[in-house]
């Protein structure tokens, strides 16, 4: 009797030793990251339950045979992979974790863009940001016409800021998104200002884009050079704008525009055509166009950067003053000997 008890005794104390063993060396077993108080996990949308399993324990925040065993108890995988960006913290527990993911708590990303000229430089900065590759905004970019814009006005469409949004996010659902904020932007004072300037929300964007261009550090300018700018189409005089040669000829490290320059061919090139080009030069930015529907009423017909003077601009309403100022503009580049 007495060896029965002992032998259940020991049953007892083994299997006491094994249930301590899953409850603290595998549920309550802590995540692995560090030192970090944080760390971000991606699951990508083609991933499936062992890659999960794989990436978890190839960046050391688990060891895949006990996790594997307990996530299988709590039925996690197969169809509960939900794609996305996750933030673990140091304070979970392998049984948090399964929980966690099984839920699919994914995380909002912020992503921005600035600062863009063409729409594969959009490609790249968004590229970096979702799930989504460079390659494949880009050609989602190269679907124009399936949003109703052409290549050259479809930079029009895009509103810089700052969004939230999945990280996994497609090519597809990334443009999706910039169609609903641009509708939002345009909203009906928007909208009756540009009506009233004659232009459509896309020539709108467009004008904004040369006036960043020409001005991208005194925003005080910006409806003073918007208000030049309509003036001369008004009058039908051409823009001779330099950032649209510079623009066409796509040298953006261009530095001074040349009258070599400005005989290239180009819809872009505002000395050769009349009127605003085919599309925007860049992606302005919303500050940009508000400054352009609530334009500067004046008499400016010529603009010409100041010398020494940091980027500001000298004014004119006449030729011969333009001239004079664009001759103390010139002497400088000379003397500081910019090309």
């Amino acid at each position: 009797m007495r060896k029965l008890v002992v032998f259940l005794g020991g049953v007892c104390l083994v299997g006491v030793v094994i249930v301590s063993y899953i409850y603290w060396g595998i549920f309550q077993k802590k995540i692995n990251i560090g030192e970090k108080e944080s760390v971000f996990f991606y699951i990508k949308t083609s991933d499936r339950f062992q890659d999960v399993i794989h990436n978890l324990n190839e960046q050391g925040i688990v060891s895949s045979g006990p996790f594997s065993w307990l996530a299988d108890l709590r039925s996690f995988g197969g169809k509960n992979i939900y794609p996305g960006r996750y933030t673990f913290t140091h304070e979970m527990t392998y049984s948090d974790l399964v929980v966690f993911l099984r839920s699919g708590q994914i995380d909002e990303i912020t992503i921005t863009f600035n600062n863009v000229r063409t729409l594969e430089q959009l490609a790249k900065k968004v590229g970096g940001q979702i799930e989504a590759t460079e390659r494949e905004i880009r050609d989602e970019l190269n679907n124009s016409s399936k949003y109703g814009y052409d290549k050259e006005t479809f930079l029009s469409l895009f509103i810089p800021n700052t969004y939230k949004m999945f990280w996994n996010t497609t090519g597809e659902g990334f443009v999706k998104r910039m169609v609903k904020e641009h509708k939002k932007f345009w909203n009906k004072d928007r909208m009756k200002k540009a009506g009233k300037m004659n232009l459509t929300p896309v020539e709108v964007s467009t004008l904004a884009s040369i006036v960043q261009s020409e001005q991208n550090k005194y925003s005080e300018e910006w409806p003073v050079i918007a208000g030049l700018y309509l003036n001369r189409l008004k009058k039908g005089i051409k823009l001779q704008s330099d950032p649209t040669v510079v623009y066409a000829w796509g040298d953006f490290t261009m530095k001074r525009v040349y009258f070599k320059h400005l005989k290239i061919n180009s819809k872009y090139n505002t000395y050769m055509y009349n009127g605003l080009p085919p599309g925007p030069i860049r992606v302005p930015e919303s500050r940009v166009i508000d400054a352009v529907l609530n334009y500067k009423k004046h008499s400016y017909l010529f603009m010409c950067a100041k010398p020494e003077f940091g980027g500001k601009h000298a004014f004119a309403s006449t030729n011969a003053e333009h001239e004079k100022n664009a001759r103390k503009y010139q002497a400088w580049l000379n003397k500081k000997n910019i090309n």
